[in-house]
């Protein structure tokens, strides 16, 4: 017994010692990951962030040296760049459309409610503190220009000092720059000795620009902005004030984390080596083979397999945040150490717990099986099988035949035992009395399906099928609604789409017609004889005003059916949308002031860009302003706003109708279909059907909105990305 104790209390500590070794290999493994650059790099100057350092103290000078040269001259109140100043105004201006909103939300809800309970006093009080709020939002947010020019002077003064600033206050830097175009000098060193002898001298480390080693990644970003601006020269990291030199600080703190890394790998390493060890002389030696282990495996194996998974996983993720967070390898030592080094312990041994089992069930592919079928997420896929069969119909019938025989069976031992033959009649009579009423109930409900079915096929489309229930009969039931519905969508679809097409063979008869018949009866005139030179002039000009007309007409049909058959080529590239907008503007003046109309033209941004076809863009728009003068109501005024929302470009366009709009929006797309239904006007009735087809070829949409008499167009495309 006494040996048995032994044994056992050796096995306890030699596993708890394994595990404390191997979670320090586990804990300088993490602190190696986190801080992972510091050996990745031999010394500091080789690191990213030295060359982050360089870097930002480089693009003050830049800044200083370039940017702000001459800053007296070309930065102040009087030097405020229009840029700048409509940037600025431009901010107030968002800054105050956000305060008016808020006010306006935060008033209105209340303002509301006091009007549902027609407490007036109270709407008046809050109009009042919401039109005060308002007044004094407008006056903070509203600036006159020469407030805008000190503000942006202001701004340029503070940003100028911080540099200037910071480049005078940082003894840990030095630097020697020429510019090669211009031959200045730029430097902060001290002394009379050449840049060479101070290298020399004071230098603990100097980068040379340009680069002549390629390896140097850490200054890639810093060499660019040398060659830009034509600079050659050294950035030098001196040996002196080295108590207050913030680079020398942190190459001896990196210097000395990289040491630390390093004594951590040897330690991590060799605590793996002794934890495996004793792993391996536990398990050699037959006399520390006792009950203990098997105990904590065997209630461990309780425990569903997913169950399992799922606890390790979460335990893992919290494990892993918790250490990667830990700083652990610090001095001086203490008892958070130890509790620290516990937590993790019991966690390590955890995983080594895991594994050890599941290697073993991986092993056995039976376990593992029985394992699994034991498992939770088994238990749902076989409940989910059932469920899903369980609605199946043959199952369904399976069941009542199952049920009837079991019933049969129940009732012959029971009428042999009893020797009641009456009893046995009566079961069967009501068990078939409730089969046949269940049967009779699904073949009424099938004989009204039936009469659904052939009162559809006669042609009454509006018959519906009453679903009842979730049974497969209804399910039949939707399903004939279903495919009777779309049916009947997709006639109302065929014979608007029949009469469309006898509209548009009498449109096009009627529209060719017209100036062909024009043709036939100016050739008969200038037939006869006795003509005057004028007459056969005037003559003459309106044959060519009808032929053009007649070629207008054809050319416009066979671009509506190029562009609706998509077989045309677009160019795409990045187009200045609002430049192209108020070019078809300009082009198109002279017909708009003949109109008699007044064009107010807004734009959210001069220069709006999108990915088109810049010509065919152009034809949408000529087309769309061409609508406007046909149709327009003289003495009227026209809006064309362009605006940018949510990545999208819309160009919405509103004119006043001269005649009345009694026509479905989405007809008006249609190729020679027009609102003036006398056709009295002149175009081909396509403009708006290529105009649509142009703009669906290149991603965007062309909607038509009518309100009584306004005619609204929208086109909308995705912008550009910059």
């Amino acid at each position: 017994m006494g040996i048995k104790l032994k044994n056992k209390f050796i096995y306890i500590c030699l596993c708890v010692l394994s595990i404390f070794a191997a979670t320090f290999f586990v804990l300088s493994a993490c602190d190696i990951v986190k801080n992972y650059s510091y050996i990745e790099h031999k010394t500091y100057f080789n690191s990213y962030e030295f060359g982050q350092e360089i870097y930002s103290y480089s693009e003050n000078l830049s800044n200083f040296y370039v940017y702000y040269k001459d800053y007296n001259d070309k930065f102040g109140e009087n030097k405020a760049s229009k840029e700048d100043i409509n940037g600025l105004k431009l901010f107030y201006e968002d800054k105050l459309k956000n305060a008016q909103a808020e006010i306006e939300n935060k008033y209105n809800n209340d303002i509301q409610e006091a009007q549902r309970i027609s407490d007036k006093d109270k709407v008046n009080k809050l109009m009042d503190e919401k039109n005060k709020r308002l007044e004094e939002v407008k006056k903070e947010n509203t600036k006159t220009d020469e407030e805008l020019k000190k503000e942006v002077a202001s701004r340029y003064d503070k940003d100028y000092e911080g540099i200037k600033k910071s480049l005078q206050n940082r003894n840990d830097i030095k630097y020697y720059i020429k510019n090669t175009k211009t031959n200045e000098i730029y430097h902060n060193l001290s002394g009379k000795s050449t840049v060479q002898e101070y290298i020399k001298k004071e230098s603990f480390f100097t980068v040379e620009f340009p680069l002549k080693h390629i390896e140097d990644k850490q200054f890639q970003s810093t060499n660019s902005m040398f060659k830009n601006f034509s600079w050659e020269g050294y950035i030098i990291i001196p040996k002196q004030s080295a108590s207050n030199n913030y680079i020398i600080e942190n190459y001896n703190y990196y210097n000395s984390v990289r040491s630390r890394l390093i004594k951590e790998m040897l330690i991590g390493f060799s605590s793996l080596i002794i934890a495996l060890l004793i792993l391996v002389g536990i398990k050699k030696d037959e006399s520390l083979k006792i009950t203990f282990s098997e105990k904590i495996k065997d209630l461990y194996k309780k425990l569903p397999m997913d169950v399992n998974i799922l606890i390790f996983c979460i335990y893992t993720v919290i494990m892993l945040g918790y250490m990667l967070k830990l700083s652990f390898f610090y001095k001086p030592l203490g008892i958070k150490h130890f509790i620290k080094l516990t937590i993790v312990s019991i966690y390590v041994g955890y995983v080594v717990l895991y594994i050890k089992t599941n290697v073993r069930l991986i092993k056995s592919k039976k376990e593992f099986l029985n394992k699994w079928n034991e498992s939770l997420s088994a238990s749902l896929i076989i409940a989910a099988k059932r469920s899903f069969i369980a609605r199946n119909l043959k199952i369904q019938i399976l069941v009542i035949v199952d049920i009837t025989a079991i019933l049969a069976a129940f009732t012959f031992v029971l009428v042999i035992q009893s020797h009641n033959i009456i009893l046995g009649l009566i079961i069967g009579i009501v068990y078939i009395t409730l089969i046949l009423r269940v049967m009779f109930k699904k073949v009424d409900y099938l004989n009204e399906i039936l009469k659904g079915t052939e009162e559809i096929a006669s042609g009454n489309l509006n018959y519906v099928i009453k679903e009842k229930g979730e049974s497969h009969l209804s399910k039949i039931a939707h399903n004939i609604n279903n495919i009777k519905s779309g049916y009947k969508k997709s006639l109302q679809s065929q014979v608007k789409s029949e009469r469309l097409k006898s509209e548009l063979i009498t449109n096009v008869s009627h529209d060719l017609k017209t100036p062909l018949t024009s043709i036939i009866n100016y050739v008969n005139l200038l037939k006869k004889e006795g003509l005057s030179e004028d007459e056969i002039k005037g003559y003459i000009g309106v044959l060519d005003r009808k032929a053009e007309r007649l070629k207008v007409l054809i050319e416009d049909l066979f671009e509506a059916a190029k562009v609706s058959s998509g077989s045309v080529e677009l160019n795409i590239e990045k187009v200045d949308v609002a430049a192209l907008l108020e070019q078809s503007i300009a082009e198109l003046d002279e017909k708009i002031k003949k109109a008699s109309l007044t064009l107010r033209v807004k734009y959210s941004n001069k220069h709006i860009y999108a990915n088109l076809d810049g010509k065919k863009t152009w034809r949408v728009f000529e087309n769309l302003i061409n609508n406007i003068i046909k149709y327009s109501a003289p003495n009227t005024r026209v809006y064309i706003d362009l605006i940018e929302e949510d990545n999208k470009i819309l160009i919405v366009m509103k004119n006043i109708s001269s005649y009345e709009m009694d026509f479905d929006a989405e007809e008006i797309f249609e190729r020679f279909k027009r609102g003036d239904k006398s056709r009295n006007t002149e175009g081909s009735g396509l403009g708006l059907a290529i105009a649509k087809s142009i703009v669906e070829l290149q991603g965007g949409k062309l909607n038509i909105e009518i309100d009584g008499d306004l005619f609204k167009a929208i086109v909308q495309f995705d912008q550009a990305k910059l």
